[in-house]
This record gives C-alpha cells, sequence and structure tokens, in this order.
C-alpha cells in the first residue's frame, strides 16, 4: 500500500515537472490570487480592529435642562440605564461641566460670567452589538424624548463613513478576488489536460492493464495539489514581505503595526489546495476517459 502511494506522488511530481511552463504560469496565478485574497484579509481584518477601537470611543453626549439641580438631573440620568444598547454610563454634574469647560477653553466660567450657567449631563457608551448607525440614531432617539433632556450629541457621521468604506473594501475585494480565482481554477484545469493528453498512451495500457480509475486519476490530483502548495508558498512570502516592509516604513513616521492575522498561513495553503483540487477534478472528470482520450 505505501509502496504504491509512493509511486502515485512520484507520478504526479513528475509529471508536473516535465510540464514546468504551463505549471509555472498556473501556480503564478494562483500565487496572485492569494495575494489578492491575503492581502485583503490582512487589510480588512486590521480595518476591522481599529474600526473595533474607534468603537469603543462611540458615546452619546447628553444635555439636561439647565434650570434642573444636580440632584433633579441626576434623577434624569437614571432613566438612561433602561434604555436598549447602553453599555455603560457616566454622570457629570454642573461642577465637573464647569472644569471640563475650563480645560477645553482655558477659561473658569465662574469667573467670566460670576456664576455657572452650564447644565448638568451625561456620557453614554453604546455597547458592542449597536454601534451602526442606525442604530445609534434609535438611541438618541430614545434618549431625546426623556423628560428633562435637552440635547443629544453623537458623531453619526463618523459612524456612517466607518460603515461604507468597510462595505466598499469587502465588495470591492471580493469581486477582483472571484475573478482572478476563476482564471487560476481555469489554468490548473488547462495545465492538467495538458498533462492527460501527453500521457494518453500510457494511460490507454493502464485501462487495458485493468488499473482501476481511482489509481490513474491520482496522479493528478496530486499535480492539481502541488500546483496549489506551489502558489500558496509565493502568496504568503510575498504577502509578508509586504507586510514588513510596510510596517518598516509606517515605523519611520508614526507608532503603529499592521497585524498579520494568525490564521492567515493556514488560510492561505488551504485555498491555495483547494484550488488546486478543483481546477484538476475539474479537467479529470472531463478529459479523462478513453472516449475524450480517443484511444478506445
Amino acid at each position: 500500500m505505501t509502496s504504491k502511494l509512493l509511486y502515485l506522488l512520484g507520478e504526479g511530481i513528475r509529471s508536473l515537472w516535465r510540464a514546468k511552463l504551463p505549471m509555472l504560469g498556473s501556480a503564478l496565478t494562483i500565487a496572485l490570487t492569494l495575494m489578492i485574497f491575503g492581502g485583503a484579509y490582512v487589510v480588512l481584518s486590521n480595518f476591522d480592529r481599529a474600526t473595533r477601537r474607534l468603537q469603543t470611543q462611540y458615546r452619546i453626549d447628553i444635555f439636561f435642562d439647565p434650570l434642573l439641580s444636580n440632584q433633579e438631573a441626576f434623577k434624569v440620568y437614571q432613566k438612561l440605564r433602561s434604555v436598549e444598547g447602553i453599555s455603560s454610563t457616566e454622570f457629570i454634574n454642573k461642577e465637573r461641566a464647569a472644569e471640563i469647560f475650563k480645560q477645553e477653553f482655558g477659561e473658569d466660567v465662574l469667573e467670566v460670567l460670576g456664576a455657572n450657567p452650564l447644565p448638568a449631563g451625561g456620557i453614554v457608551l453604546v455597547a458592542r452589538g449597536y454601534r451602526t448607525a442606525r442604530r445609534i440614531n434609535r438611541i438618541a432617539d430614545t434618549i431625546a424624548v426623556i423628560p428633562g433632556v435637552t440635547d443629544v450629541a453623537y458623531r453619526g457621521e463618523l459612524v456612517r463613513v466607518i460603515e461604507r468604506y468597510l462595505q466598499i473594501a469587502v465588495y470591492g475585494g471580493l469581486a477582483v478576488g472571484l475573478v482572478v480565482l476563476l482564471g487560476a481554477v481555469f489554468l490548473v484545469s488547462n495545465t492538467i489536460k495538458l498533462s492527460i493528453y501527453a500521457k494518453r498512451d500510457t494511460i490507454d495500457i493502464l485501462y487495458l492493464l485493468g488499473a482501476t480509475r481511482k489509481f490513474i486519476r491520482f496522479p493528478f490530483l496530486v499535480e492539481g495539489v502541488l500546483q496549489g502548495v506551489l502558489g500558496s508558498i509565493l502568496a504568503l512570502g510575498v504577502v509578508i514581505g509586504l507586510l514588513d516592509i510596510v510596517n518598516y516604513v509606517l515605523e519611520q513616521f508614526v507608532l503603529y503595526r499592521i497585524i498579520q492575522p494568525s490564521y492567515l498561513p493556514g488560510c492561505l495553503v488551504s485555498m491555495g489546495i483547494a484550488l488546486g483540487i478543483i481546477g484538476s477534478s475539474r479537467s479529470i472528470r472531463k478529459f479523462l476517459n478513453p472516449k475524450k482520450l480517443g484511444t478506445r
């Protein structure tokens, strides 16, 4: 059993070596496909990481009626906790509001006006599952109608911009990747087809000797898998190399590094093998039979 398996693997490798140019074209196309998917995976993973970090800053600022005392405003503030979609809240009394004003503008409102006209307020952080423009709008609208609340402010436009660009990146990357993926499957299939026709006499003899279809097909399947593995190794090397270069440049200007997703190597190798199997299976199913070969 082991000797038979080694023989079949050897046949696949020898066939691949004899068709070096078609094999190289297939491997490079697979590599290009995986580079696009790998690059998109890295970009989207890091974009998602940055978005999540920014989303932790998604907050709604609430201002209460200036005529309310701190105690009255706090009673209104307590109603915020019952609003769905809120992860945490913070109460800002009038004195704290004056301190924040001084930190932001460098002026003491008590010295300028002789009194503190600033209202008490609150800060609400939106829960993770509610950080979309539509849901934040709904939360803000719910808070705005609570008696005692005079104004609600949040970065709604920023949320919409983040969502829009994330969708563009996802759909654009998928569209380009799909086109190149189809090209990779076609080239792998074509390489296997050439290999089948080059060995059609040998295949016919094997059929006459009673060899099973699985025995004959296995070396061609190995060819496809090896093309996929080679393409994935090339893609992985390029993506990781580019990642190192980009990080080196970034570190000269900003304190930020693009993180390599831990699943990247496994994903690219798995995709490469899958592309090789799909391409070779397509060609084997279509061309590897006596009638198609014209030998029997």
